[in-house]
């Protein structure tokens, strides 16, 4: 800098808590914060950012802060930001795009920071990130990190904050894990690049404890255990099939499965264009037992890439069955999505399930789990989207909706309804009838004899 100018010292306004004040201090390049409501993380994340990015000396560093939805970025985030950058000059404030542009005249260059939303990952990619806030991430699409934001960091060897509460033990757990010891059981031993801490209500003492208590005592023990004790083994509330769920791993029905090359395989589906489109690979043992050995999501790729996909899985199949929008003609093309797997699969059935009342879809849905076994490692990301499945919360009206919440556990979660309206609840409660006659058949045979 030239001697005339005239160095200005300027503050965002922030001052750091202790527990805050330790971990600005221990920070690495990949961070993974569990913590309670109200322990402020917003301000914290924020903050670093800021810090970080003028510290940075590299040409136009950029950096996100990423919630769940475009909307919570904005509410959450948007008003705080622009609050700690006023007093710095040259700022420039885009409303329209949630982006804000500081110039550098030392450098000639400018910062930028941006908010985004995580509902659409293949809208942010083909951007480069020096770092990047991931705000309640356990509500985020998986994708989002692994395939847009870890990759907008490499060239620039840029940072990432993972802050949130629990929700039940998914990608957020899996990352805390991770921040901790790494992937032992595949030996992947601890990254020392990675940093994982957790803070609890109990321990912190930012809350005081009478309204702890009173939380406590309008909170069920899930709900309190979850928002302020940071646990990711309290139920997730609100989640549809979290029971069934629990109870297909406490049975041994989430395992190693093998692919039986004598048994055709169905594939069920739910269809997306810019949302994920997924497909669940299944053998059913003649409604007896649903073996379910995979589990495919993506986003923005079309048929012919999902064909190929299929065919090198090497299965044998007998048919795909799409969701009921599947029939409807696209206005562009005039060609349904049916229409056009049936070209590209040529000699498999492609059928359309029965539409049905979404409740009884669900409910559906719940009967059919009692008879499925998962793969473990090939429906990882299936089984983490019905275990996070949940109801909307009507945060005006505080009670849960009648309907779900829609996010990146949905897609998952649909097309695995698509397979519980497709298969004749008939054949379940035949079964059920025969096995039940042959069971008092047995007994009233012995008590003949």
């Amino acid at each position: 800098m030239a001697q005339n100018q005239r160095v200005k010292e300027v503050s965002t306004g922030y001052t750091p808590r202790p527990l805050q004040q330790i971990l600005h201090t221990s920070f690495k390049r990949f961070n993974v914060i569990v913590c309670h409501r109200r322990f402020g993380k917003t301000h914290l994340a924020l903050n670093e950012m800021i810090d970080k990015a003028f510290r940075n000396s590299k040409k136009n560093p950029q950096y996100a802060y990423i919630a769940p939805t475009y909307g919570q970025a904005k509410r959450v985030a948007w008003d705080l930001l622009k609050d700690y950058l006023k007093a710095i000059p040259g700022v420039t404030v885009n409303e329209a795009d949630l982006r804000i542009d500081i110039a550098r005249p030392s450098t000639g260059d400018r910062l930028r920071f941006l908010l985004l939303g995580a509902e659409n990952p293949g809208a942010v990619r083909g951007i480069y990130l020096d770092g990047a806030v991931l705000d309640e991430y356990a509500e985020m699409n998986p994708e989002i990190f692994n395939l847009v934001v870890r990759p907008a960091l490499s060239d620039r060897l840029g940072w990432a904050l993972f802050i949130g509460t629990p929700k039940g033990q998914n990608q957020f757990y899996d990352m805390y894990n991770y921040a901790l010891h790494g992937h032992p059981e595949k030996g992947i031993p601890h990254d020392p690049e990675w940093f994982g801490a957790i803070y609890r209500a109990s321990e912190t003492g930012l809350i005081p404890v009478p309204e702890l208590e009173s939380a406590r005592a309008l909170m069920s023990p899930e709900e309190y255990e979850q928002e302020f004790e940071c646990s990711f083994t309290a139920a997730l509330v609100g989640a549809y099939y979290g029971k069934e769920m629990e109870k297909a791993e406490q049975t041994g029905r989430v395992l190693d499965l093998e692919y039986d090359p004598s048994m055709p395989v169905t594939t069920y589906w739910d269809l997306g264009m810019d949302d994920a489109m997924t497909v669940w690979f299944v053998q059913n043992l003649r409604g007896r037992e649903i073996r379910i050995l995979e589990y495919m999501e993506e986003t923005g790729m079309g048929f012919p890439w999902w064909s190929k996909q299929l065919q090198d899985k090497g299965y044998v199949y007998d048919a795909h069955i799409l969701p009921h929008d599947g029939a409807v003609r696209e206005i562009g093309t005039g060609v349904s999505r049916l229409e056009t797997l049936q070209k590209l699969q040529r000699g498999i059935k492609i059928r359309i399930a029965p539409k049905q009342d979404l409740m009884d879809g669900i409910n559906a849905s719940r009967l059919l789990l009692a008879k499925c076994y998962f793969d473990r490692v090939k429906c990882a990301r299936g089984i983490k989207a019905m275990k996070s499945y949940e109801r909307a919360w009507d945060s005006k009206n505080k009670v849960f909706q009648s309907r779900p919440k829609h996010n990146w556990a949905s897609h998952g979660a649909d097309a695995f309804r698509t397979m519980a309206t497709s298969l004749e609840e008939s054949q379940f409660e035949r079964d059920d009838r025969r096995n039940r006659w042959a069971d008092r058949q047995t007994i009233s045979d012995f008590d003949v004899v």
